[in-house]
């Protein structure tokens, strides 16, 4: 049996050329979906009050009146989905650079025992929770021990959550403390931390209180919120938990100001060293 023949085809090449070329004209103009006025829009067929739709959005950040596609959301709907979503992936990523740490005015301690792999941090975060070797050894020489306060500042899972909000809380922080007649050593960075961070540097310096600032989970609303925790005395031995912790959370533009975060945060390192404790126990010694 023979061989088949090859196909040459019938189609010329300056026929190809020119459709290539005409095809190259066409283009879909793609608008920004994230503006404040994409976000205003009513995605509801026919609404019978536009404007009550429209301040219904103006009263929430959640997803209403976007309307529907049958079973499905509209393309604007899942176009801003899809750029919220990008939006916490790119906070997630987020390395702080060395100069906006030092205008933070941050002692920069390195690296966790995830050492800097975001991979490593995300599947293994008992090794977020303990400093490496090099940045103990920094937190040693740059900070006092036996501190009233140690504050610790750290990316977590969110960078842009520092970078945007972190100044403002570390100055109503650091001048409410002082006004308290309460001190505080430098505050110090440490690359992807986990909230656990504040036993290890409250048991390497004998702190009496630990604050922790740092990047909350990024979500499709808010993907650059900006969480305190804080306890006292910190420590592995006996482990402190979340019930020995305290949180101020949703720090960001459009959850709780900062100012007014750092103020509470103040208030509640006074009660600390009233009640000698924090967290749940804390509540209920206040509560008598």
């Amino acid at each position: 049996m023979g061989a088949y023949p090859l196909y040459a085809g019938k189609q010329k090449t300056a026929d190809i050329v020119a459709r290539r070329a005409e095809a190259a004209k066409f283009g879909v103009e793609v608008k920004d979906v994230t503006t404040p006025e994409a976000r205003l829009t009513v995605g509801i067929d026919h609404p019978a009050d536009p404007e009550g739709a429209k301040a219904l959005i103006r009263s929430t950040p959640q997803r209403v009146c976007v309307g529907r596609n049958g079973p499905r959301p509209k393309l604007l709907t899942y176009f801003q989905m899809r750029a919220d979503h990008g939006a916490t992936q790119d906070s997630l990523k987020y390395s702080i650079p060395e100069d906006k740490l030092k205008a933070l005015n941050l002692v920069n301690l390195g690296e966790t025992g995830a050492l800097g792999s975001l991979e490593t941090y995300l599947r293994l975060p008992p090794l977020a929770r303990k400093l490496s070797d090099e940045a103990k050894a920094v937190l040693l020489e740059k900070c006092a021990k036996n501190p009233t306060v140690q504050i610790v500042v750290s990316n977590g899972l969110s960078g842009y959550a520092v970078e945007r909000y972190a100044g403002d809380v570390l100055k109503g922080l650091v001048d409410g403390l002082k006004s308290a007649g309460i001190a505080a050593n430098p505050p110090v960075y440490v690359n992807r931390a986990r909230v656990g961070i504040m036993n290890d540097v409250g048991a390497t310096l004998n702190a009496d209180i630990v604050i922790v600032l740092i990047g909350e989970r990024p979500g499709l609303i808010i993907s650059d919120a900006l969480s305190i925790y804080m306890g006292y005395k910190p420590r592995w031995e006996p482990l402190t938990t979340d019930a020995n912790r305290d949180n101020i959370c949703m720090i960001s533009k459009k959850g709780k100001d900062p100012i007014e975060a750092a103020a509470e945060a103040v208030g509640l390192a006074k009660d600390y060293l009233k009640y000698k404790t924090s967290g749940v126990e804390l509540a209920t010694k206040k509560r008598g």
